[in-house]
């Protein structure tokens, strides 16, 4: 009789082991598209927190990437991690990038536009291929992967929208990067701290803009893991040093936390000059450099391990904590204008027309410029 019933126990635990997710009280991810402003389709996994949610928090993950090896957003740890975070009661979207992994497929009427998107041209991809309805980041020229950035507003735009559907809150809003998706990351950060909507648009002819504050206030937090000094051979480490991350840690107080392996010696090295270089004008900016022990590996690959994934959900409920949940607003992002202002008094840009569904990223204002 004990025997058996240690048995039917023994059957039940190895059940519970092979559960779907649902079974588990974790809700299934679900597999998404959404495109970008210059007609690229971003594939990508939406993983919903379900009954644990916290105020509608969401996680943006953004994968680590190499001209060579490629990259995406099933690789490494990505997928321990969300799990890690929806379980914790965060919903998560991971993506992939622009030409990798499922992101391929682009609306050629639109991407090959050379008046409208110059960037997509032939000065920075490496084939002219104006009838091809995919795309490949073997392609790329070194600079147009800073167009990867185009990708995060997209997605950004994608949780705007879900968040008008009540579905999440994206003014609670928190960033994963690692390696060169870091860098990119921070790039995009930037950009967000100098757009703002128009509040009412139609008001627009009879006087200034009645701005909103700028886009970075959703974001609550950041991690970077490994964050790089360049993209694919192109520097950013000025950029990154003296506008990207001041303007999200020291200017806009984004918590930042960096995060290396311990053997490192390179990524430890850089991780620490971002901080100096970050208190040095403000000892009290919320930004510090965290050490994986006993592991020389970088960027993604460190969420193969448990020690980085349990550290990124430590600082995102901390983060959650005391900077406490900011009310839910529409962001009617679609039929929203948005302009560009870098100082109080400086001319607005023109950054999203109403009934984009998202906004292009101007690399100029952020410090970027063509070769």
């Amino acid at each position: 009789m004990q025997s058996s019933r240690r048995a039917l126990l023994a059957a039940a635990f190895v059940l519970a082991l092979l559960a779907p997710a649902d079974a588990l009280g974790q809700e299934k991810p679900k597999e998404v598209t959404f495109k970008t402003a210059d007609g690229v389709t971003l594939s990508g996994t939406f993983y919903p927190a379900g009954k644990k949610n916290k105020d509608g928090a969401v996680v943006l993950l953004l994968h680590d990437f190499d001209h060579k090896k490629g990259g995406n957003s099933s690789k490494d740890g990505w997928g321990d991690l969300a799990r890690a975070l929806q379980d914790a009661g965060y919903h998560v979207l991971s993506f992939d990038f622009r030409g990798f992994g499922g992101s391929t497929a682009v609306d050629k009427e639109t991407f090959w536009d050379d008046r409208k998107h110059p960037h997509n041209g032939v000065k920075f991809l490496a084939r002219k291929p104006k009838l091809s309805e995919t795309i490949d980041h073997k392609d790329f020229k070194p600079f147009y992967y800073a167009s990867l950035a185009n990708d995060v507003a997209a997605a950004k735009a994608f949780l705007d929208r879900a968040n008008d559907r009540k579905e999440v809150n994206s003014s609670n809003l928190l960033v994963v990067g690692a390696g060169q998706g870091a860098t990119v990351g921070a790039l995009w950060l930037a950009n967000e701290a100098y757009r703002r909507r128009d509040k009412s648009p139609k008001e627009r002819a009879f006087g200034q803009a009645n701005l909103a504050e700028p886009e970075i206030k959703d974001v609550a937090g950041c991690v970077w893991l490994t964050i790089g000094q360049k993209i694919e051979g192109r520097g950013t480490y000025n950029a990154l040093m003296s506008n990207w991350l001041p303007l999200a840690v020291r200017t806009h107080k984004v918590p930042t936390l960096l995060v290396y392996g311990a053997t490192d010696d390179a990524g430890g090295k850089y991780s620490a000059r971002l901080v100096s270089s970050l208190k040095e004008k403000d000892r009290e900016a919320q930004v510090k450099a965290s050490a994986v022990k006993d592991t020389k590996l970088a960027g993604s690959q460190l969420l193969t391990l448990k020690e980085p994934r349990t550290e990124i959900v430590a600082f995102v409920d901390k983060v959650m904590k005391v900077r406490g949940s900011r009310e839910q607003v529409d962001k009617k992002v679609t039929d929203s204008i948005f302009y560009y202002q870098t100082a109080p008094k400086a001319r607005l840009i023109l950054n999203k027309k109403a009934g984009d569904e998202a906004p292009l990223v101007d690399l100029k204002v952020v410090g970027l410029t063509q070769p």
